[in-house]
């Protein structure tokens, strides 16, 4: 049996949830983020091609202090491509028995605004036209949303469902919430039955709270998944296009949705 075929009951389970979405009338809103780009690679080329066969807009997250000109060269162009800030380095600088973290508390706090700052500076020679969007390693990063604002960045994004559309003071928080990787078990069917729960979860969880209005974001990373993890993520494109109760969103449309009206 595929994979795909083994978790016939999860997709079901989605595209009911994306009917119900329908059959009121709304629309439900994806983005698409992929992270630790560095270099032209075939899993990158295969990102790419799967971006402009299905015409879904992707953000790609680059590491600024291992991007090369070769990248910078083959994504000159791209449709329907928008590039962020993967950290500086994605090195982990967390003590002992602590969560990885590139930015953690333990850290002083001039050391990790310059490493952003030199990041900032070398994207923005590769990549003129990126936003300024902070995507931290391991997702996570200390309290530094002040900061980040204070520094020039419109975003953060991690991962999960967001309480607030802001983390900050003018600093929008636009966060991933589906992961097809089992990071723990490295299993591939796990991580992909867990993604797909995961997305019926916080479509129940948004369609019984307004509050809780954001684009759900799917997270791969291109240098980790296998042919069956590629099909999976072929597949998740796929039926969000094509369903009337979803959509596929660019980073710039969907860093404002939910946001407040202004006065």
């Amino acid at each position: 049996m595929t994979l795909l075929a083994s978790l016939r009951d999860e997709w079901t389970a989605l595209e009911a949830e994306l009917d119900l979405w329908a059959e009121a009338g709304r629309v439900a809103s994806f983005w698409w983020r992929d992270d630790d780009a560095t270099d032209v690679t075939p899993p990158l080329e295969r990102l790419l091609r799967l971006k402009d066969s299905t015409r879904t807009p992707l953000t790609l997250a680059v590491i600024p202090g291992l991007a090369t000109e070769a990248l910078a060269s083959r994504l000159d162009g791209s449709p329907g491509l928008t590039v962020v800030q993967h950290g500086f380095a994605h090195r982990n600088h967390a003590p002992a028995g602590e969560k990885k973290c590139e930015f953690p508390a333990s850290r002083p706090l001039q050391q990790r605004i310059d490493d952003l700052r030199a990041g900032e500076k070398s994207l923005g020679t590769l990549f003129p036209r990126r936003l300024r969007v902070l995507v931290p390693p391991w997702n996570r990063i200390a309290d530094m949303a002040g900061d980040l604002a204070t520094m020039g960045f419109i975003a953060l994004s991690g991962f999960g469902l967001r309480r607030h559309p802001f983390a900050a003071p003018g600093l929008i928080q636009l966060n991933t919430h589906i992961d097809p990787v089992d990071w723990r078990g490295g299993d591939v069917t796990s991580g992909c039955r867990t993604a797909l729960k995961q997305a019926v979860l916080c479509l129940q969880r948004q369609r019984g709270d307004v509050a809780l209005q954001q684009p759900l974001g799917l997270l791969t990373h291109h240098l980790r998944h296998d042919d069956t993890g590629w099909d999976f993520i072929a597949a998740f494109v796929e039926l969000i296009g094509r369903h009337p109760g979803a959509e596929w969103t660019g980073l710039e449309r969907a860093l404002k949705i939910g946001l407040p009206p202004r006065p």
